[in-house]
C-alpha cells in the first residue's frame, strides 16, 4: 500500500512537455552561452524536460536531428538556425504538423512558424557603420568580414552596413566576403588582403572569433596596432567579446544576445495556451573601451550570484537524494508508522519551496539585469547603477542565506530525532516526545513555506482579499484567547481593552489574523518575564475623509527591549536585516509582509518604538466598504474561526519546556555539570535527550540569562545556540572567555550559521568546538566527552606537576597567565608562613569563592593544596645546591616546621628529603 503511495508522487513528478531544442552554429561559446542559459532557465519548470540535438555548423545534420525529434514525441520545437533557406521547409512542415516551433537567435526564409526571438542584424549593421564613420571621421578604406553566405544574419548586417556608408562617398569598402563565421576564413581573408597590398583602415567582422583572428594576423604582419577592428556578439567570459575589448585585442563590440531564456519563457506560454508575440527583438548594444569594464563587473556579479545559487540547486539535490534513501529506510523498519512518512513528503515539499525561493532570487535579478541594460547608454548614471546592482544582489543573498538558517533549526529537530529513534537510542518513555517534537517542526517547516508561498502572491499582486462584515471586538477577543496561555507561562502580562462594543467593520479574517500574530509574536519574543503587553482597540476619526471618514486603531503595546533609532525608519523594509535588529531571527520579510496586507485592506501600519523602553504597534482599518472592489467582498456575514496554528505550536512547546524534563542537579554531585543556552524549547529539550543521563543540566534561554547561571553554578562546561535574544552566543563566548573567574571553562557553540566568516568569529571569541546544524546527536555527545577528558587530563597534569612553561595541554592564554601570576604572587610571599586565601583573592582582584572554584577546575587541588606545591617545588632547588640543612629550607620555604615540610614533601613527590639530596648526589 505504502509503496503504491510513494510510486504514485513520483509519477505526478514526472515531466509533462518535452521541449526539442536543435542548434547549429560555429562558435563553441555562443553554443555553450546558449545551452546553458536554457538549462537554468528550464530547471524553475519542473514539467519541462529538454532535449538538447548539436549540430555543430551542418545543416544537413541539423535537419535529419529535428526529425528525430519529431519522432521521439517533442511538444515543442526551438530551433537555431546557422542557415536560413535550407531549414525554411523542415520549419514549415513541423509547425503544420500541430507542433509549436520557435526560431532563435537566426529568422528562417518562411513565417510558419510560432515566435521568433533574436536580435535586429540590420539594426547591428548600422550601429558598425555609424562606429565606423566615428572612427575614420567620415574618411577611410573598410574591409568587411561577413558571416555564412546565405544566412539571414549575415545579410541583414551587410545590408544595414552598407546602407549608412553608402551616404559617405569618402568612405570606400574595399572588400566585403564571406568568412563563413570561422576564424580560419578569417585569417586566410586578411592574410590575403595583405599580400595583395590592400589598404584598410577598419576591419569589420561579423562575430567575436573572426575578429580575434583578424587581429593576430595584422599583429603578425605589421607589429603594431594601426588598424580598427569591430567585432559582433558581445559575449561575457574570458573568451567573449567583452573581455576582448578590455584586453585592446577589438575596438569594440556590438552586443547581439541569445534568446536562450526567453525562448524557455516563451516555451511555457505557448505549451500553456497563453498569448505570446510572434516577433521578438532583443535590442543590441555597442560595446567599447568606455562601457566594457562596467559591463564584465555587471557580467561577473551576475556570474557569481550564479554559481552560489548553481552550488545550492546541488545541495539541494543531494539533500533530496538522501530524504528518499531515509523514506526508504524507515519504510521497512517504522511500516504503518503514517507520522514518519508524512514527516517525510513534507520535508521534500520543503526542499521545492526553496527551489521556488531561487526561482523568485533569479527572478528579481533578471528584473535588476534588464533595468541596467536601458540604463547602460547613460553615461553620467553608470555609476549609480552599479551601486544600486551590488546593494540589491546583496540583499538577495542576505534573504537565502537567512532561508536557510531558519530552514535548518527545524530540520535539526526533525533529523535528529530521526536518526536516534533508527538507531534505537531513545528510551521508550521519551519515543512519544520525540514525535511530537518532529510533528511541530514540520508543521512549523509548512508555516515557513506557506509564508513564503503568500509573500511571492503579495509581490506578484496576485493576492486578493475576501472581506466580510464581522464584529471586531469578538475577532479580537478570540486572537486575545490563543496568546493568552504563551503569556502566562512566560509570566507575561497580556491585557486586553476594547472601546468599540459592537462596530463591524469590512476585513479578511486570515488576513488580519496573520498580521496580529506576526507583531503579538514579535511582542513576545521581546518582552522579559513579568513584562506586560496590552492590546487596545478603539475608534477615531479620518483627517481627511474620502471614500471613509472613521477608522478603527489596534494598538498594540510592550515594555521589552525596544527597537533601535537607527534600524526604525527601515522596520518595513523588504528583506530587511541588522545585527542591532530586534528580529533576532527570520527572514526578514515579516513586517513587509504584514505592512503589504494592510494595505490591501487600504489600511496601515505604524511602529513607535524607543530602545529599553518597549515597542507600539498601530495598526488601522477604515470603517464601511465604499474603499472595497466588489470583487473583495463575499456574502459570509462572520468569520469561520480557526485556532491560531502559529498560536498553538508556540504554546505547545512552551508547554513541553514547562512540563517536560527539568533541570537535574543535586542527584549525583560527582556527574559533571553541563550547560545548555537556547531558546527554542524543542532544541533544548532534544540537546538534553542527546545527552542521556551522564551530567547534571543547567539550562538558560539567552546569553544574558547564560553568564547569571555560569557565576551561580559553575558548570564544567557550556553548550549554546548563537542567534539568541537579549545577548547573542557570540557575545557571551567572548564574555567569558575574557573574564578571569570564567576563561577556563569549555564552549560549544551549536548554530545553523555555517559560513567560514561565522566560525572564524566564534573561534575568535573563544569558543573550543563549533557543531553546525542540522547535527547528529552522537557527535554533540563524543565533542563535549572529548573537552570535559582533555580538561581532566591537564588538571591532572598540574596535579603531578608545577612546570608552567612545559606542555599547557589544552590551557588557554588566560588560563595560563591566571596559575602564572599566581605562583608569582605565591613565591614572592613564601616568607609568609601563612598567605591567607582572602590576600591571594585580593592580589588577583576576584573573589574568595571564584579563586577556590578556578584553582580546582584547573588543578584540582585546593588553593592551599596549590600554594603548598609551589613551596615545595621552589625548594627542590635548595635541597640540591644550597648545602643548606633540611630545617633551614623549610623555613626558607614558608614553612612553620620540619616536621610539617617532612611530611608535605612526602606526600607531594613519594620521597624524603634526605633521601632525595642522597639520590642527588648519587647522581653528581
Amino acid at each position: 500500500m505504502f509503496g503504491l503511495i510513494l510510486l504514485g508522487f513520483y509519477s505526478n513528478a514526472a515531466s509533462q512537455y518535452k521541449i526539442g531544442f536543435s542548434q547549429c552554429t560555429t562558435s563553441d561559446l555562443w553554443r555553450q552561452t546558449q545551452l546553458r542559459l536554457m538549462e537554468i532557465e528550464v530547471s524553475f519548470y519542473p514539467n519541462m524536460e529538454l532535449v538538447v540535438k548539436d549540430a555543430k555548423d551542418d545543416t544537413q545534420t541539423q535537419i535529419k536531428q529535428i526529425e528525430e525529434l519529431v519522432k521521439e514525441g517533442i511538444d515543442l520545437l526551438i530551433v537555431s538556425p546557422n542557415e536560413s533557406e535550407p531549414l525554411s521547409p523542415i520549419v514549415e512542415k513541423v509547425f503544420q504538423s500541430g507542433i509549436p516551433v520557435i526560431v532563435i537567435d537566426r529568422n528562417v526564409d518562411t513565417d510558419q512558424y510560432s515566435a521568433f526571438i533574436g536580435g535586429d542584424n540590420f539594426v547591428i549593421g548600422i550601429e558598425a557603420a555609424n562606429y565606423v564613420v566615428k572612427l575614420l571621421h567620415g574618411k577611410g578604406k573598410v574591409l568587411e568580414i561577413k558571416g555564412l553566405e546565405g544566412s539571414s544574419p549575415a545579410q541583414d548586417r551587410h545590408d544595414g552596413f552598407v546602407s549608412v556608408l553608402n551616404t559617405y562617398p569618402e568612405i570606400e569598402i574595399v572588400q566585403s566576403v564571406s568568412g563563413d563565421w570561422k576564424k580560419e576564413s578569417a585569417k586566410r581573408i586578411v592574410s590575403e588582403a595583405i599580400s595583395n597590398n590592400v589598404d584598410f583602415d577598419v576591419v569589420f567582422a561579423h562575430n567575436d572569433v573572426m575578429a580575434k583572428e583578424v587581429y593576430n594576423i595584422t599583429q603578425m604582419h605589421r607589429n603594431t596596432r594601426d588598424v580598427f577592428i569591430l567585432g559582433v556578439d558581445g559575449l561575457p567570459g574570458t573568451e567573449g567579446g567583452i573581455q576582448m575589448v578590455i584586453d585592446n585585442i577589438i575596438d569594440a563590440t556590438f552586443m547581439y544576445q541569445t534568446g536562450g531564456g526567453l525562448a524557455i519563457q516563451t516555451a511555457y506560454d505557448l505549451l500553456n495556451k497563453n498569448r505570446v508575440s510572434k516577433e521578438n527583438i532583443i535590442p543590441s548594444i555597442t560595446i567599447n573601451k568606455d562601457n566594457a569594464p562596467t559591463i564584465k563587473a555587471q557580467s561577473d556579479q551576475i556570474e557569481i550570484l550564479h554559481n552560489k545559487i548553481e552550488r545550492q540547486k546541488l545541495l539541494l539535490t543531494i539533500e533530496t537524494n538522501r530524504n528518499k534513501i531515509q523514506r526508504l529506510i524507515l519504510f521497512l523498519l517504522l511500516i504503518g508508522i503514517l507520522l514518519i512518512a508524512v514527516v517525510v513528503i513534507l520535508i521534500n515539499i520543503n526542499l521545492k519551496s526553496k527551489k521556488k525561493a531561487n526561482k523568485l532570487l533569479i527572478e528579481k535579478n533578471n528584473e535588476i539585469e534588464n533595468q541596467n541594460e536601458l540604463l547602460k547608454k547613460q553615461h553620467d548614471q553608470l555609476v549609480q547603477i552599479d551601486k544600486e546592482l551590488q546593494e540589491a544582489t546583496q540583499t538577495k543573498l542576505t534573504f537565502f542565506t537567512n532561508i536557510s538558517h531558519e530552514f535548518k533549526t527545524p530540520l535539526t529537530l526533525i533529523k535528529g530525532p530521526l536518526e536516534n529513534l533508527m538507531e534505537d537510542k531513545v528510551p521508550a518513555d521519551d519515543v512519544p516526545k520525540m514525535y511530537r517534537i518532529m510533528y511541530r517542526n514540520t508543521e512549523r517547516l509548512l508555516q515557513m513555506i506557506h509564508q513564503l508561498m503568500d509573500f511571492r502572491k503579495l509581490e506578484n499582486k496576485k493576492m486578493k482579499i475576501k472581506t466580510s462584515e464581522n464584529v471586531l471586538k469578538d475577532f479580537i477577543s478570540d486572537v486575545f484567547d490563543s496568546f493568552k496561555f504563551i503569556t502566562e507561562d512566560k509570566k507575561i502580562k497580556l491585557t486586553l481593552e476594547n472601546q468599540i462594543n459592537s462596530t463591524k467593520v469590512w476585513f479578511d479574517c486570515d488576513k488580519i489574523e496573520k498580521v496580529l500574530f506576526n507583531v503579538l509574536s514579535n511582542s513576545i519574543k521581546f518582552t522579559p518575564e513579568n513584562g506586560q503587553i496590552a492590546i487596545k482597540v478603539s475608534k477615531q476619526k479620518v483627517h481627511n475623509p474620502g471614500l471613509f471618514s472613521e477608522e478603527v486603531c489596534i494598538k498594540i503595546s510592550d515594555n521589552g527591549s525596544g527597537i533601535p533609532a537607527n534600524i526604525l525608519p527601515n522596520i518595513f523594509d523588504r528583506f530587511y536585516h541588522s545585527k542591532e535588529s530586534r528580529v533576532i531571527k527570520g527572514t526578514g520579510i515579516g513586517l513587509n509582509f504584514s505592512k503589504q496586507l494592510i494595505e490591501l485592506h487600504r489600511g496601515r501600519i505604524e511602529i513607535k518604538s524607543t530602545e529599553g523602553n518597549g515597542t507600539k504597534v498601530y495598526v488601522f482599518l477604515p470603517i464601511g466598504n465604499l474603499h472595497l472592489l466588489d470583487e473583495e467582498m463575499v456574502s459570509e456575514k462572520s468569520c469561520d474561526r480557526l485556532r491560531t496554528p502559529s498560536a498553538d505550536i508556540l504554546h505547545s512547546e512552551q508547554f513541553e519546556a514547562k512540563n517536560g524534563h527539568i533541570e537535574i542537579k543535586g542527584n549525583n554531585n560527582s556527574l559533571p555539570t553541563i550547560l545548555i543556552v537556547e531558546d527554542m524549547p524543542d532544541v533544548l529539550d532534544f540537546v538534553k535527550t542527546s545527552l542521556g543521563h551522564d551530567y547534571t543540566i543547567v539550562t538558560a534561554s539567552n546569553g544574558k540569562e547564560g553568564i547569571q547561571k555560569v557565576l551561580h553554578d559553575e558548570p564544567d562546561l557550556i553548550i549554546s545556540d548563537v542567534m539568541m535574544p537579549i545577548m547573542d552566543g557570540f557575545e557571551m563566548t567572548r564574555r567569558l572567555k575574557s573574564g578571569t573567574e570564567t576563561s577556563h571553562i569549555p564552549i560549544i557553540l551549536l548554530s545553523a550559521k555555517t559560513s567560514a566568516a561565522d566560525k572564524i568569529e566564534g573561534y575568535e571569541g573563544g569558543a573550543d568546538n563549533y557543531v553546525e546544524k542540522p547535527f547528529n546527536s552522537s557527535v554533540l555527545k563524543s565533542r563535549v566527552d572529548n573537552l570535559l577528558k582533555s580538561r581532566k587530563q591537564l588538571r591532572e597534569h598540574y596535579l603531578n606537576t608545577l612546570e608552567f612553561n612545559g606542555n599547557s595541554g589544552d590551557l588557554n592564554q588566560l588560563d595560563k597567565k591566571f596559575l602564572d601570576k599566581l605562583r608569582k604572587i605565591i613565591l614572592d610571599n613564601i616568607g609568609k608562613q601563612e598567605l591567607s586565601i582572602d590576600e591571594l583573592a585580593g592580589k588577583l582582584g576576584i573573589s574568595r569563592v571564584h579563586l577556590y572554584r578556578k584553582v580546582k577546575k584547573l588543578t584540582d587541588m585546593s588553593v592551599s593544596e596549590f600554594v603548598i606545591s609551589v613551596k615545595l617545588k621552589s625548594s627542590l632547588e635548595l635541597l640540591r645546591t644550597s648545602g643548606k640543612t633540611i630545617t633551614e629550607i623549610a623555613y626558607e620555604s614558608g614553612f612553620s616546621s620540619q616536621s610539617y615540610y617532612t611530611r608535605c614533601f612526602k606526600d607531594q613527590f613519594k620521597i624524603s628529603p634526605s633521601d632525595y639530596i642522597k639520590q642527588t648526589r648519587e647522581k653528581i
